[in-house]
């Protein structure tokens, strides 16, 4: 069992840090992600420091990737640590799941300072029904106009599971058809 531990995480860790860094998807929820990269990173550590097998390159190779991916969670998160704005951007206000025509979403409201274009980021999540431990990010919007906060709007009271539920049956699974006249070009010849 240590042995397939040995071989298994030097694979698992690059794999799971250059899909959460280069795609549009994760684990389902908004700190899974950064809960999982140090746990993974510290785990890798610990195996990098313990294993000692033979000299080889595989070995060589494994060690090299593994140290740069800690490298690069703790690099990123050292940067958040450093800036003490920061603390801030990690702030996540609310939450909200909606099963949709038997699709599963969540959504995500982030709050921005006052000199934004409008109340926060926005953005909406789909989970596989059969594997609901990823999501992928469908819709994102930066300057949301709706304040999901807060529960009343000019003294009348918001069910903001509707907002999340409007937004996602007209943005996500019914979009806007685009307006945009295409051009076919046509070469005439003329002999």
């Amino acid at each position: 069992m240590r042995r397939f531990l040995y071989t298994i995480i030097p694979f698992l860790f690059p794999f799971y840090l250059g899909i959460v860094l280069l795609t549009k998807i994760s684990l389902v929820g908004f700190w899974t992600d950064i809960v999982a990269s140090l746990s993974f990173s510290t785990l890798t550590i610990w195996f990098l420091f313990h294993d000692h097998s033979e000299n080889s390159w595989y070995t060589r190779i494994t060690k090299t990737v593994n140290s740069v991916c800690v490298f690069i969670v703790l690099g990123i998160s050292s940067l958040y640590s450093l800036n003490p704005f920061s603390y801030d951007t990690l702030k996540m206000r609310s939450f909200y799941f909606q099963s949709v025509n038997e699709r599963l979403f969540n959504a995500y409201f982030k709050p921005v300072g006052s000199y934004s274009g409008g109340y926060g980021n926005f953005w909406i999540t789909e989970t596989p029904k059969y594997f609901p431990l990823i999501e992928w990010q469908i819709y994102q919007d930066r300057a949301v106009q709706h304040d999901f906060n807060n529960d009343m709007f000019e003294d009348q009271p918001v069910d903001n599971n509707e907002v999340v539920r409007y937004y996602i049956k007209e943005k996500v699974i019914a979009p806007p058809k685009s307006k945009k006249t295409i051009y076919i070009y046509r070469p005439q010849f003329k002999f």
